[in-house]
């Protein structure tokens, strides 16, 4: 599989994203760790970071292939639709295409994903504004012309629709109204022909799942979620997990299960901290 992802470095000046809480550098360290996760399940996996010319990726530790354009930062979110498109458009599909998000760990397999038939796999929320979320998606090349035809599609909803909300959440819509699904029935048909494209409906809850913002949400290792996504504030659990149980799980080197173990306790007692300020709260409202 190709996992790519997107970055550029605008800074805050630049209207980005308004979900955005990393530095530039901690920005590369968390895609960093997105594809070593990703090799841990698939060693021949191939990673791409979508970018501009000026952005610095030099921090990043497995090898890549940087694609770079012009980025506007007052649509950050737009510009990465477009950046995506681009790249759907001249890809030739010898394997799977992964386009996901900077701040998500790969957790576990995909191959499951692949035993089924589709073309694209979105990821579904019981969220009535916002169904699908456009953090992680895979376009199959299973009939690579299907999965361009639907990024299109889905691009020009985008621009025609929710060219307004550009900075966020516009793709999100774009998806939504690209499926032409209610939200209330995606449990109940995971599968829809989109103008010949098989769509596959994947649950957030395992395939784009973002844990609460507290430590103790992570504080063990969250065996049966294969993706996680550490949006918003949350991006601050990301580090933490992956010392704590990713990294160790994959590795026999003494110091890394060393590391491991402190982080453990670390979390153990952050998340003893918690608890206690939980139960002082509800005695206060009580």
């Amino acid at each position: 599989m190709e996992y790519v992802t997107f970055h550029a470095a605008v800074g805050a000046e630049g209207g980005v994203h308004p979900n955005q809480t990393l530095e530039h550098r901690e920005y590369v360290a968390a895609i960093d760790m997105m594809f070593r996760s990703a090799r841990f399940f698939h060693p021949k996996m191939a990673a791409t970071v979508l970018t501009d010319a000026q952005t610095d990726l030099s921090g990043l530790t497995v090898p890549f292939t940087r694609v770079a354009g012009l980025v506007n930062p007052q649509r950050l979110m737009l510009e990465r639709s477009l950046a995506q498109r681009d790249y759907v458009r001249t890809s030739d599909f010898a394997a799977p295409m992964v386009l996901l998000d900077s701040d998500i760990l790969i957790n576990g397999s995909l191959e499951p994903v692949f035993r089924q038939t589709f073309d694209v796999a979105l990821t579904w929320r019981p969220d009535g504004h916002m169904p699908i979320n456009g953090g992680f998606l895979i376009l199959n090349n299973r009939c690579p012309e299907r999965s361009k035809q639907f990024f299109n599609r889905f691009v020009s909803l985008y621009l025609e629709r929710y060219a307004d909300k550009a900075d966020w959440f516009g793709d999100q819509l774009a998806f939504r109204d690209c499926v032409g699904l209610d939200q209330g029935r995606m449990p109940e048909q995971e599968l829809r022909d989109v103008e010949g494209c098989l769509v596959l409906l994947l649950p957030c809850r395992t395939y784009n799942y973002s844990p609460n913002n507290q430590y103790r949400a992570i504080a063990s290792y969250l065996r049966e979620k294969v993706v996680l996504h550490f949006k918003g504030q949350r991006k601050r659990l990301m580090s933490p997990y992956w010392k704590a149980w990713l990294r160790p799980e994959h590795s026999l080197l003494p110091w890394v299960q060393f590391d491991g173990w402190l982080e453990r306790r670390w979390l153990a007692r952050q998340s003893a901290v918690e608890r206690r300020a939980s139960a002082r709260a509800m005695e206060k409202s009580a």
